[in-house]
């Protein structure tokens, strides 16, 4: 069976690393390089030339799923001249070629299928989306072949971690797919114009951290560094939002952040026997969001040293500022990090947080706040 189709140096590199001994296949690059319309038409060859194969492509949500690559992966069979209608199951998400190898779409929300039966190769799409636990539950439930793709929109994540031994990463922008229509081009380059960080991210594939991010320099470490010998706690309440838990390890001019609670859905009790699990100190100061005075009076009845934060934001983000910060290495500290980020109105950046990634970030903000007027002040510090 021949199959005539137009391909990119994307595609081209793809089907090499295919071939290779490597399970890893890492596409890192700019907005509209071809890589998704690329991996559609990889899969497609993949699956007519292999027969009964199981391949899973996975997005975060499935709305967004649906909105992109499913919605892609029917155009490329169509633009091959490949689609049958009776071959596709709508309800279910899944295309059957005729040699009996099929292609399944779903979300991580989707746990029975997250945790369910192997497949033989998998692509995650924006695969920065996923938290690490996601990424391993398909990784050991795929036999063959894994496939990522994302924008370099954060500075650090698991996917950077993958083993460099087992991968081959391909890096691509705009100027690697010569179909693209002219006025996407100008659009694309015009963002070196209106917005540099954009520009090197979208169009020049590039990882950095916004001039938009928060904090900045932050080292993750997987040990505690040994200088660091007192503590306190910075503590942030939600429910469906986690609740935030972190030990605020300090000197004179650092800190580290140790995680020890991260968890949604946590009752007064919960927390409470949480707490008594974990063995924490009852003398050590625990920072407390005040929005929570019956959580905060509950704890305090089983012996807790709970004490009311300093809520005020810029002034607790500008005391954070003032240390040099190492953190745990761990995946929603780091997460927050990435993402933790000023508004933006139009093109200009404001100097208020976005309620959004900052339950752990809360926590730390309570407990540095307090470090630094409790324990360093004498020593120079300017108040804010």
């Amino acid at each position: 069976m021949t199959i005539e189709f137009d391909a990119t140096i994307v595609f081209n590199k793809n089907q090499q690393a295919l071939q290779s001994d490597k399970r890893f296949i890492i596409n890192e690059g700019g907005s509209r390089s071809s890589k998704t319309y690329s991996l559609c038409q990889l899969v497609i060859i993949h699956a007519i030339q292999h027969p009964k194969q199981t391949i899973s492509i996975v997005r975060k949500t499935f709305p967004s799923l649906r909105a992109t690559v499913y919605r892609d992966f029917v155009e490329v069979l169509q633009d091959m001249k490949l689609y049958e209608k009776a071959n596709h199951n709508k309800s279910e998400h899944i295309y059957t070629f005729g040699n009996g190898s099929m292609v399944e779409f779903f979300s991580v929300d989707d746990e029975q299928k997250i945790r369910g039966r192997k497949r033989d190769m998998c692509w995650l799409n924006e695969a920065n989306e996923l938290l690490f636990d996601d990424f391993n539950q398909i990784n050991i439930r795929t036999t063959g072949k894994i496939i990522v793709d994302y924008n370099p929109s954060e500075s650090s994540s698991w996917l950077y971690e993958l083993d460099p031994n087992e991968s081959i990463t391909i890096k691509s922008t705009y100027k690697d797919n010569p179909f693209l229509d002219k006025n996407i081009i100008k659009a694309i380059e015009d963002l070196k114009r209106t917005d540099d960080d954009l520009y090197q991210i979208y169009a020049l594939g590039k990882r950095i951290i916004s001039r938009q991010n928060i904090y900045r320099g932050w080292e993750f470490l997987d040990r505690k560094p040994e200088r660091f010998r007192d503590y306190i706690y910075g503590l942030d309440f939600g429910f469906q939002h986690p609740t935030a838990l972190t030990r605020i390890w300090w000197d004179e001019k650092d800190v580290y952040l140790e995680p020890v609670i991260y968890e949604s859905y946590l009752t007064s009790t919960d927390i409470i026997n949480r707490l008594d699990q974990l063995g924490i100190d009852k003398n050590k100061e625990i920072i407390a969001d005040y929005a929570r005075p019956e959580i905060i009076h509950e704890m305090i009845i089983a012996g807790y040293n709970v004490l009311n934060a300093d809520k005020s934001v810029q002034s607790g983000i500008n005391s954070v500022k003032t240390f040099k910060v190492y953190c745990e290495n761990n995946e929603h500290a780091k997460k927050e990090y990435e993402n933790y980020k000023y508004k933006k109105v139009r093109d200009n950046i404001t100097d208020e947080p976005l309620k959004l990634h900052d339950d752990f970030m809360d926590s730390v903000r309570y407990g540095v706040k307090y470090v630094r007027e409790n324990y360093v002040m004498d020593n120079g510090y300017l108040a804010f």
